[in-house]
């Protein structure tokens, strides 16, 4: 595949994923100016140490509970409903593995309790497997879902993690695409690259990508966006890597073909300076005679 002036290499899986979603992808818009920081409570390596993390991934909701009581912060649960009394609140809901992931559902059970409307109707309809995935297959593979929204009600995403802020900002253009108006983010905890303030893509990065040759049209044209703005910071600088790898390595080889180009011309014009007459017929007949001697040994092997 191409994106800008790159050619990327893909893996089949991730071609006929491609192939399969185009269709489907909703129409998103860029981030607004206004769009809130994302809420976390706690990190993923904190998270993964506590005793009922595992089985709350896979499926048990007695045991996401517990883990969401113990790490969520109820000062920042109170600070998203003060903001936004209103909006309802819509989870990643999705399987992980053989089970669902009920960290999100756990979480979102706080939000209830504080009086604030949970939505369970909107759910994810395609199961990403993103280890040990390149970073194309992962910018790629986009997550979709199917439920119901409210036209013109505001909502607030959660998640149990966030890195990239991919499967956020997937729920996001989905839930716009509907008719409603997502207004904020939280999540449960931040990975590596999610414990960033600002999830939206910058003019830093939109920049790098117009340099790059990136265009809306290449990322509609494989279901990744509808526009660059669309994208999150974490999928910008994936992006970037990636185009700016593929050039680099591409004006790599060209510098090496040049200057092997460079040096035979330099070498031929030395001998051209140095040698005339019949002793530049004698280095070349006995170069010829080197060729061929070395040619028949091959042939008698």
């Amino acid at each position: 595949m191409y994106l800008g002036n790159s050619s990327v290499k893909v893996d089949i899986d991730t071609v006929k994923y491609i192939l399969k979603q185009k269709d489907s992808m909703p129409e998103g818009t860029s981030w607004s100016g206004q769009f809130p920081p994302v809420v976390n409570h706690t990190s993923s390596a904190v998270a993964r140490h506590h005793p009922d993390f595992k089985a709350a991934k896979h499926g048990d909701f007695q045991a996401a509970l517990r883990l969401v009581d113990d790490l969520v912060k109820d000062e920042k649960i109170a600070m998203i409903a003060r903001r936004f009394p209103h909006a309802h609140v819509v989870y990643n809901h999705k399987l992980q593995g053989n089970g669902i992931n009920m960290i999100p559902a756990a979480y979102a059970a706080r939000f209830s309790a504080v009086g604030m409307t949970v939505e369970h109707d909107i759910i994810a309809v395609t199961n990403v497997s993103h280890t040990n995935a390149s970073d194309i297959s992962r910018i790629s593979k986009r997550m979709r879902f199917e439920g119901h929204v409210n036209r013109g009600v505001d909502y607030i995403l959660l998640d149990d993690f966030i890195t990239s802020g991919a499967e956020l900002r997937d729920l996001r253009d989905y839930v716009n695409s509907q008719g409603g108006n997502v207004v904020a983010m939280t999540t449960f905890g931040h990975g590596s690259f999610g414990k960033l303030r600002d999830i939206r893509i910058d003019e830093a990065y939109k920049q790098k990508l117009g340099d790059a040759g990136v265009t809306d049209y290449d990322l509609r044209k494989y279901g990744i966006a509808s526009e660059i703005g669309c994208l999150t910071l974490g999928e910008a600088a994936k992006l970037t890597r990636m185009v700016n790898s593929r050039a680099k390595a591409k004006t790599t080889q060209v510098f090496g073909r040049l200057q092997r180009i460079s040096d035979t011309c330099g070498n031929a014009q030395a001998v051209d300076g140095e040698l005339s007459g019949d002793k530049a017929k004698e280095l070349i007949d006995k170069n010829n005679k080197d060729n061929n001697s070395a040619v028949q040994k091959r042939l008698h092997r």
